[in-house]
């Protein structure tokens, strides 16, 4: 971890969040502003996940300094691989931790193999939704439990170090978060996962 700051906390690495995999239940947010991350952080909130206009503003580690901040830009908006590397590197440069990777397998692996901490998306995917069968909740039958456990894999493989698992039953969920070593955040999935992510205005 870095520094402590006055209040005492740190702004967790990768590795210490990874560490606490089946030891503490996390915090998320997505919040949109300023007044936002400075009160996730007075609440202690643990990680946030925040559009790159309001994390990129040099006032953003003023208000969260031990949040640990994760940003995100489309594959579609960022253009090719390299073109998503470089604004994934400049990210982290203007003060990202993490970066959400809504491209292939084959990006996020690409992406991790240059050592971005990658964040990926399973389940109910809103811009993935008409394979999904819309927006609606998924891993209810076996089929499609198992399906959800081989994305999770998959992502793991691919290098990514956590995964936001949206609308699936809690149960499938937790067995889920189990049976694998990356990071598990829940989105409408139940308390089993490694963190419970909710939006501001929620």
């Amino acid at each position: 971890m870095t520094p402590a700051r006055d209040n005492g906390r740190r702004l967790p690495t990768v590795a210490d969040l990874r560490a606490l995999k089946g030891k503490k239940q996390l915090t998320m947010l997505r919040y949109f502003s300023l007044v936002e991350a400075a009160a996730a952080e007075a609440a202690g909130i643990d990680i946030a996940s925040v559009p790159p206009e309001v994390l990129f503003d040099p006032r953003y580690r003023d208000a969260a300094p031990t949040v640990f901040s994760m940003t995100g830009q489309t594959h579609l908006e960022a253009g090719s691989r390299e073109d998503y590397l470089r604004w994934c590197g400049d990210a982290i440069e203007r003060g990202a931790d993490a970066l959400y990777c809504s491209g292939s397998l084959n990006t996020v692996e690409f992406l991790a193999n240059e050592y971005i901490p990658i964040v990926g998306h399973v389940g109910l995917v809103p811009a993935r939704a008409t394979w999904t069968g819309g927006f609606r909740a998924v891993g209810k039958t076996a089929d499609s439990a198992m399906q959800l456990f081989e994305e999770v894999k998959a992502y793991e493989s691919a290098g990514a170090f956590a995964v936001e698992l949206e609308v699936v039953p809690e149960e499938v969920a937790t067995e889920i978060s189990k049976r694998v070593s990356i990071l598990v955040w829940s989105m409408g999935a139940g308390a089993g996962c490694d963190a419970q992510y909710l939006f501001s205005n929620d």
